[in-house]
């Protein structure tokens, strides 16, 4: 008998880790040409907030991009738009395009990345859309191209599909992340001033999938959740960006996400709540799942915290796609690159096969 049960613990421990999908068969990695890889890195997330394609800092970004290569990481996550106070172009209210150096600026940091071995998470919005720093005169717009297909269509056609066609086939592209927390901006979860309901964000979300699908085929969507309780039907909770339910909300068969991505930060919630204390498989969920944010100095939540090692870690032997920590500007208190730096190096020595970027 106690034989038995040792065999069982060690077939379990083999599988645990295993790249491709994990014991439950979701999949446990992020596809990205001929490899599969566990996304092992960090948020930039900006150098100049809502303004980095425009006033594109090319000598920080580079130092960025040195530093996380150095470090071992392979992805790094980017905001552009962000609230749209400088990014895309407006007139009479409306998207009416993007400034070609913009688009120009993208190309030239999504060469640097990729140069050093690492590919960019390219994050579009933020619930930032509806927060004060968007500019007082900038709120009716934004939620205007929320809630308005009409406005949003204006955004896809003039701004989305010309920088996604520009930029088609480009290897530094990870994927693109639809939203940052839109939960924030919604009636239901949110904390901005402003607010819409969810249900805006999930047609938002499906059109701008569809058409970066429909444009590059080879394109990954994602977007990026506050937290599991939008994501995962289990213990109550309720996923509004399913398949079925983005379609619903939109209507466009092609807007769907190629795989889930969540935020955590223990201050806010606790363990029930927690990516790195429940394996992926016990969300059900049928695509990867990446933790997108999380404290770069650690999960402290008392007898069930955990080092910056031991939460890469979990993630990477527990049926994760990925992590990346917040933040390489090191800004708010959650910690910066040394403090991820040693987890980084780990992955990329121990586990080269699925976090060394494959260039060939």
């Amino acid at each position: 008998m106690k034989k038995n049960v040792l065999l069982i613990v060690i077939i379990c421990l083999m599988l645990v880790g295993t790249t491709g999908k994990n014991v439950s068969g979701q999949p446990d990695r992020i596809s990205h040409g001929k490899q599969e890889l566990f996304l092992s890195g960090i948020n930039l997330a900006w150098i100049n907030f809502g303004n980095d394609l425009g006033n594109f800092n090319e000598a920080k970004f580079t130092r960025a991009m040195d530093e996380v290569s150095a470090a071992g990481g392979n992805c790094v996550r980017w905001w552009l738009h962000t609230n749209g106070r400088n990014s895309p172009q407006f007139a009479n209210g409306r998207v009416s395009g993007i400034d070609p150096a913009e688009i120009s600026n993208l190309k030239k940091a999504l060469d640097i990345a990729y140069d050093r071995g690492i590919v960019l998470d390219l994050c579009l919005w933020s619930f930032d859309m509806l927060q004060p720093n968007a500019g007082k005169e900038n709120l009716a717009r934004n939620r205007k191209l929320l809630e308005d297909t009409s406005y949003t269509e204006a955004y896809i056609q003039n701004a989305l599909i010309p920088m996604v066609s520009a930029l088609k086939g480009h290897p530094g592209i990870l994927c693109w992340e639809v939203f940052n927390e839109p939960e924030g901006m919604t009636s239901k979860f949110g904390w901005t001033p402003e607010k819409v309901d969810i249900s805006y964000v999930q047609q938002f979300v499906n059109l701008v999938a569809g058409a970066v699908h429909r444009t590059d085929p080879s394109a990954k969507v994602s977007n990026g959740s506050w937290n599991i309780k939008v994501l995962t039907d289990v213990d109550g909770f309720h996923n509004y960006y399913s398949d079925d339910r983005l379609i619903a909300a939109g209507g466009d068969k092609d807007g769907t996400l190629d795989f889930y991505m969540v935020h955590y930060y223990p201050q806010h919630f606790g363990v029930s709540q927690s990516p790195f204390h429940h394996p992926a498989s016990y969300w059900k969920l049928n695509k990867p799942l990446v933790i997108g944010e999380f404290p770069a100095m650690g999960i402290s939540l008392g007898e069930n915290s955990l080092t910056t090692l031991q939460a890469y870690q979990y993630a990477y032997n527990n049926g994760y796609a990925g992590a990346m920590s917040w933040t390489w500007t090191g800004h708010d208190g959650n910690g910066g690159l040394p403090d991820c730096k040693e987890s980084l190096l780990y992955l990329s020595k121990n586990h080269p096969e699925s976090v060394v970027l494959d260039k060939k």
